[in-house]
C-alpha cells in the first residue's frame, strides 16, 4: 500500500499537486468561517458577539460546518470522486463503533494529562474553563451544542481531515507530513479556547488521524469524536451545577 502511494505521488504533475493545495486551502476552514460569519456581523455589527451567546455559537457552528461540507462534497463531485474514497464506509461498522467508542478514554486521558502539564508547567497558560462552555447557561444551551457538536465534531471535522490526508497521501508528499502539518493548523484553529485548548486539539487530532491512516475508515474517528465532544460537553454542565 504504501509503495503504491509513492507511485502515485510520483506520476502527479505539478498542475495536480497545485490544484490540490488549493483544494486543501479552500477546505481549511477560513473561506466558510468568513462566510458563516457574515450574516452574523451584517446582524449585530461585530462577530465577537458570536461568543456571548450560546444560540449564535451553535448556528454559527453548524452554518461553518454545512458550508465546508457542501465545499467538500463539491470538489469530490468535479473528480468524479465520492465520500466512499475518503473512507466513508460501513463495511465494519461494528468494530469501527467499538474501536470509536474505546478511544473515547484515551481522549479523556490525553486531556487530563495536559491538563496537568499546563498546570504544573505552564500556569499562566492553564484555563480552568473553556470560555466557549460559559454561554451554555440552560439545558436548552447544552443540547443545542451537543447537535452542533456532533455534526462539526464528529461529522464535518472528521471528513474534512480525510479529505486533507487524502489529498497529502496522492499528490502533496505523504499522507504523514499531512497528518503533522493538519495537527498543528487543527490546533491553531482552537485557540479561540486558549494555548491549553489548541494543545489538546491538535494532539486529538493527530491521534484521530492516526486512527484514520491506519484503518483506512472514518468511522472509528467520528464516533470517537461525536462521543467525547458530547461527554466533555454533558460532563462540563454537571460539574458546573454541582459546584454552584
Amino acid at each position: 500500500m504504501e509503495g503504491s502511494s509513492i507511485y502515485r505521488f510520483e506520476k502527479r504533475s505539478w498542475s495536480d499537486r497545485l490544484v490540490a493545495f488549493l483544494e486543501v486551502l479552500g477546505l481549511a476552514g477560513i473561506l466558510s468561517s468568513v462566510v458563516a460569519a457574515l450574516p452574523f456581523s451584517l446582524h449585530a455589527g461585530n462577530p465577537a458577539i458570536l461568543l456571548k451567546d450560546a444560540h449564535l455559537i451553535a448556528s454559527f457552528v453548524v452554518l461553518e460546518a454545512a458550508i465546508t461540507l457542501l465545499l467538500l462534497l463539491l470538489i469530490l463531485r468535479l473528480h468524479r470522486e465520492s465520500l466512499a474514497d475518503l473512507g466513508w464506509k460501513w463495511d465494519q461498522w461494528i468494530s469501527d463503533l467499538l474501536l470509536g467508542v474505546f478511544l473515547v478514554p484515551i481522549l479523556l486521558l490525553v486531556n487530563a494529562l495536559v491538563d496537568f502539564g499546563f498546570k504544573v508547567l505552564l500556569p499562566n497558560y492553564h484555563m480552568d474553563r473553556n470560555p466557549l462552555l460559559e454561554s451554555i447557561q440552560s439545558p436548552g444551551d447544552l443540547a443545542l451544542f451537543i447537535v452542533a457538536a456532533l455534526f462539526a465534531g464528529g461529522v464535518k471535522e472528521e471528513l474534512q481531515r480525510a479529505f486533507v490526508l487524502v489529498r497529502f497521501r496522492d499528490y502533496l508528499g505523504g499522507a504523514r507530513l499531512g497528518l503533522i502539518i493538519w495537527s498543528v493548523a487543527f490546533g491553531a484553529a482552537h485557540y479561540v479556547q486558549g494555548v491549553q485548548g489548541a494543545a489538546v486539539a491538535g494532539l486529538f487530532g493527530l491521534l484521530l488521524g492516526a486512527v484514520y491512516l491506519a484503518r483506512g475508515s472514518v468511522v472509528a474517528p467520528m464516533v470517537a469524536h461525536g462521543v467525547y465532544d458530547s461527554v466533555a460537553l454533558l460532563a462540563s454542565w454537571f460539574l458546573r451545577a454541582d459546584s454552584g
